[in-house]
């Protein structure tokens, strides 16, 4: 087989696998029989271990010795290790973007919690993560540091972020995203960047009580 046709294959096959774990078509914990998965892809199985290597470099699937490749599943102090550098980007992401932040993108931050504010039921959790992705999402995307942006997305951190899930209920967390939205429309740089610290340290702190409980 040519090589570049190789390669070229390799990293569809990449992109396809890759897609099909951020879909949660390849769920955390499930092992990859490369067999199956070559044929359902159409592809032989030398540019999908290509696409594999690439997906280990990316912390998205991990080796295992006589089991073979798995979705990786973080470990409660793999995720507190995330939150660590998320505190530390996602902070300097949203001071960034509240120095810049148009009114028709403060509106569109609005408008993701819209639907939950005046609820008289409990807040129904997948629609209220899916705003909570497209929010913190958001704050990465437009805070105009593409470096940071970059670093985000080398370490997959908004894709395990996502697959995490949510680490407190809906009632706890809207007001603090709404506070983070009415600091940003205020321009205060020095509050919007401490609510924005606390609401992700209280989610970690939280990590942190389950990591102990465990011992």
């Amino acid at each position: 087989m040519n090589k570049l046709f190789s390669d070229e294959l390799g990293l569809l096959a990449y992109e396809k696998v890759k897609r099909m774990i951020l879909n949660n078509e390849l769920p955390a914990g499930k092992k990859i029989v490369q067999e199956k998965l070559a044929a359902d892809l159409g592809i032989s199985r030398t540019p999908l271990r290509s696409a594999l290597q690439m997906l280990e470099a990316e912390y998205l699937v991990k080796s295992i010795p006589r089991r073979g490749v798995v979705v990786r599943q973080f470990s409660n102090e793999e995720i507190a290790e995330v939150y660590d550098c998320r505190i530390a980007l996602e902070c300097t992401a949203v001071r960034l973007f509240t120095e810049k932040a148009t009114k028709e993108q403060i509106e569109q931050l609005k408008a993701l919690f819209a639907p939950f504010t005046k609820l008289d039921e409990p807040i129904a959790e997948k629609p209220y993560q899916l705003a909570d992705s497209q929010f913190h999402d958001a704050i990465i995307e437009w805070c105009g540091n593409g470096f940071l942006k970059q670093l985000f997305n080398t370490g997959n951190l908004l894709v395990w972020i996502n697959r995490i899930g949510l680490i407190r209920p809906p009632a706890e967390t809207l007001p603090e995203h709404l506070g983070i939205i009415q600091a940003i429309e205020e321009r205060d740089l020095a509050k919007v960047e401490l609510l924005a610290r606390q609401h992700l340290e209280t989610s970690k702190t939280l990590i942190v009580k389950r990591i102990n409980n465990d011992q």
